[in-house]
């Protein structure tokens, strides 16, 4: 990890592809549909990229609040590839979908761990569970009195409001505690290793 911090390019190579990806899967969305499809946690996690990427671009990384915005945006471009490819996958296709679902997350995951060394500690997991949370909680609330959600699986008039609570708090939400844990854990541990 050492030696590809001292590789410039690398970490350029690594931090262009995540710009890029993530900007041309939110062109591409707005281009489609305007700014309406922004409800959806797979466009918002692609701009907390996008915001991190472009941060880094004009050297924020030092600043405190980076640290809080590169692992959100962690935490939210990881969410955003697991659940599409585990819920949501057989119903997308195409490059746009594999932009914004696969090679974004994939990129940002590689930029973050061998660029960013402005990070949290591992008992500030919690900040990395703030925008899910507040993002199902806002949905929630909106399905049951709309009916509406921006995902099926979060749909209390398709599912009910008990099985949707089960499922986004008692069950993804516990699995996003663990995966910030450990997220946390590995960046701290290739620093201190870095470091030496």
């Amino acid at each position: 990890m050492a030696k590809l911090r001292e590789k410039n390019w690398m970490i350029n190579i690594f931090w262009g592809l995540a710009f890029i990806s993530s900007f041309w899967g939110l062109a591409w969305s707005v281009v489609n549909a305007g700014f309406s499809n922004f409800h959806y946690f797979t466009l918002q996690s692609n701009l907390l990229v996008l915001a991190t990427t472009t941060a880094f671009l004009l050297c924020f990384q030092e600043k405190k609040w980076f640290k809080y915005l590169s692992a959100i945006a962690l935490i939210n471009i990881i969410i955003t590839g697991i659940v599409f490819h585990v819920l949501l996958a057989e119903y997308i296709d195409g490059l746009h979908s594999h932009l914004l679902h696969t090679f974004t997350p994939i990129l940002y995951v590689l930029f973050y761990f061998s660029s960013i060394t402005n990070v949290l500690k591992t008992k500030q997991f919690y900040v990395m569970l703030i925008y899910p949370l507040v993002y199902f909680l806002i949905f929630l609330i909106i399905g049951a009195v709309t009916g509406y959600a921006p995902y099926d699986f979060m749909n209390v008039s398709i599912s009910g409001v008990w099985p949707v609570i089960q499922l986004t708090i008692f069950m993804m939400m516990p699995a996003i505690i663990i995966l910030s844990i450990i997220l946390l854990y590995l960046k701290n541990l290739f620093e201190s290793k870095i470091k030496g």
